[in-house]
């Protein structure tokens, strides 16, 4: 896993000099393994975890500044050789008059750019627009520290850990928050596809890269052509993914879109050693194991299937010990996680790759708006009633209802919010609810698009939404890749609309027809998924007691952020087993808790 750390000060101030320095010997003394990649006035840059795989170093010319992570070039199509070298001078010419945005327009990857032009103060820092790589700006006695993980930082003594109780209100609210704000006062998140830019004004920021972009893009509704440049694109980005590395490890749950990565990297120009890993638990709903198994035998790899193990130890045995900048779904780590870890090693495993991404961007949600937004773009005519009845079809809602929403939303552009479904967190207290301000929740991204139809308002959202994949426990070394999360496939995919994306009533049915002969057939007719719901209720089943006594005795309840009653009435095997909706809101609750006693049980020592 890649980290780095950037120093970024004013060299023309003597304190901010000294403390520079004084920073530097910290990294250089504590952090045993970094090495030191770029050292010019004002700006250093440490980093580690770059062993010739996914992560590389990118030194610009005249040292300019450095891109972390992993590039791939490409032209009006998709490359899929990576890009290997550092910048030359013309292409660091180029980027520093795009102020960054060239390399969003002809690289893709996962990465985090520093640059800082010869003669120039002001530094800008550039994520990729899937936020692969993580990226947070602390200011620290005049100077601001620039890194990848928030562990690093508090363990050089460098952020105060003060917690930021608004945005721990707004996880409740909505457990996938994505903002610039972080659970810590003193930590900002740099968004995906966000440039911010450390001048002597302070810290400002733009977006370079915005989905809506995408969205507005002519684009032909032929399927045939439409599938076409789908597989194309998908197999020359997993094929990317793949090139660096000897041995992966899929994780095939036997569903659609692992399947689609595994007849990718079957057939990867790169030829890797591919080994499948397929889990279940006791619960009969996340069987999958005759599609894992078809799937495999399909491309001649090897699976594994592993039972997730019932844990009898203590519930905090599944708890993430590293600090996180705010509550994640991380905070639990799985109870297959201490097996993946010596498969990883056993086997000499290099990368560990997935499927997700694919629900999100090859439409699997079943939006009534699909229909709208066939209206917006036809009208009354053309084949406005049968694509109604596909979106009825698909989303089991009442024709009359589709063909409303297609009259509402798409003839008279009624705006449709994907965040209208967020509602107030079930065991908050009247206090929180009444003081969380709702705006916090939202993504600028959402925001730009306000006059497109709510299909793709809602395709935006999920973009979003699948950075939450990107923050997974390490296993020894090895990278977690999510090659359906890559840029060039996402911006396909917002230009194809979403009733070409799906059809017949099916959902992914254009990806599903542009692998065909290549992905088993008994997997391309599934539409049914895996649960993992009835393994989470009883999971807090298991341990509802701890649970209780870890909540109402806990740091959410003193603060009064959570209603004691509510929580005391929702903490017992009956309430779980009877309402349903109590599993997500328990669950955030118990990680929000976990996350806070991260930070507020350790002692701190701060200063420059």
């Amino acid at each position: 896993m890649l980290r780095y750390i950037a120093l970024v000060w004013n060299p023309e101030v003597a304190e901010d000099n000294a403390v520079a320095s004084r920073v530097s010997k910290r990294v250089e003394e504590n952090l045993s393994g970094w090495t030191s990649t770029l050292d010019t006035s004002g700006l250093r840059v440490y980093h580690a975890g770059t062993n010739g795989g996914a992560q590389q170093v990118y030194p610009l010319h005249h040292k300019g500044g450095v891109v972390l992570g992993r590039l791939f070039r490409r032209d009006r199509t998709i490359s899929s050789l990576a890009y290997e070298n550092g910048f030359s001078k013309s292409e660091s010419e180029a980027l520093f008059r795009s102020r960054g945005g060239l390399l969003i327009e002809r690289y893709w990857g996962s990465y985090v750019a520093i640059l800082r032009e010869s003669g120039r103060s002001n530094t800008l820092i550039l994520r990729d627009p899937t936020g692969a790589v993580p990226c947070f700006i602390t200011q620290f006695g005049g100077i601001h520290v620039v890194y990848s993980h928030v562990d690093d930082c508090d363990a050089l003594q460098l952020i105060e850990g003060s917690v930021n109780w608004d945005h721990i209100a707004a996880y409740l609210w909505f457990d996938h928050l994505v903002t610039s704000e972080t659970g810590l006062d003193d930590v900002r998140q740099v968004n995906a596809g966000e440039r911010t830019e450390i001048s002597s004004r302070g810290v400002t920021g733009d977006y370079c890269w915005f989905p809506d972009r995408f969205c507005r893009a002519p684009v032909s509704e032929d399927r045939q052509q439409a599938g076409r440049a789908l597989r194309s694109t998908i197999e020359s980005c997993v094929s990317a993914w793949a090139s660096p590395f000897r041995s992966i490890l899929l994780e095939l749950s036997g569903g659609l879109d692992s399947s689609i990565v595994l007849s990718c990297l079957s057939r990867a120009d790169s030829s890797p050693g591919i080994v499948c890993e397929n889990h279940l638990s006791q619960n009969a709903e996340s069987d999958e194991r005759v599609f894992a198994r078809e799937a495999a035998n399909a491309s001649c790899v090897e699976l594994i299937e592993a039972l997730i193990p019932s844990i009898d130890q203590s519930f905090d045995c599944l708890f993430n010990p590293m600090r996180l900048a705010t509550p994640a779904h991380t905070v639990f780590v799985p109870e297959t996680h201490s097996a993946k870890v010596r498969l990883v090693k056993s086997r000499g495993i290099e990368a560990i790759f997935s499927g997700q991404g694919g629900d999100h961007f090859f439409q699997r949600s079943k939006n009534p708006h699909i229909a709208a937004e066939f209206a917006r773009r036809h009208g009354l005519g053309g084949e406005l009633l049968h694509v109604i009845e596909d979106t009825s079809r698909f989303t089991a809602k009442p024709i009359w209802s589709v063909m409303a929403t297609a009259v509402l939303f798409g003839l008279f552009r009624r705006p449709a919010d994907p965040y209208d479904f967020v509602r107030p967190p079930t065991l908050a207290s009247e206090r929180t609810r009444d003081a969380t301000n709702r705006k916090k929740i939202r993504h600028p991204w959402v925001d730009c698009a306000s006059d497109l139809p709510g299909s793709k308002r809602q395709q935006i959202f999920h973009i979003i939404d699948s950075q939450v994949f990107r923050h997974m426990p390490e296993h020894n070394n090895a990278e977690v890749v999510h090659p359906l999360i890559s840029q060039p496939i996402i911006e396909l995919c917002l230009r194809i609309p979403s009733y070409v994306l799906t059809y017949n009533g099916i959902d992914r049915a254009l990806v599903r027809d542009a692998f065909a002969g290549v992905v088993p057939a008994n997997i391309l007719a599934r539409t049914t998924k895996g649960a993992t719901t009835g393994y989470f209720i009883n999971l807090l089943i298991r341990h509802v007691t701890v649970l209780r006594e870890y909540l109402l005795g806990g740091l959410l309840v003193s603060e009064g952020v959570l209603d004691k009653c509510k929580t005391d009435d929702a903490l017992s095997e009956r309430s779980l087993v009877r309402d349903g909706s109590l599993l997500f809101p328990v669950l955030n609750a118990f990680r929000a808790e976990i996350w806070l006693r991260s930070w507020v049980s350790s002692d701190r020592r701060t200063g420059p």
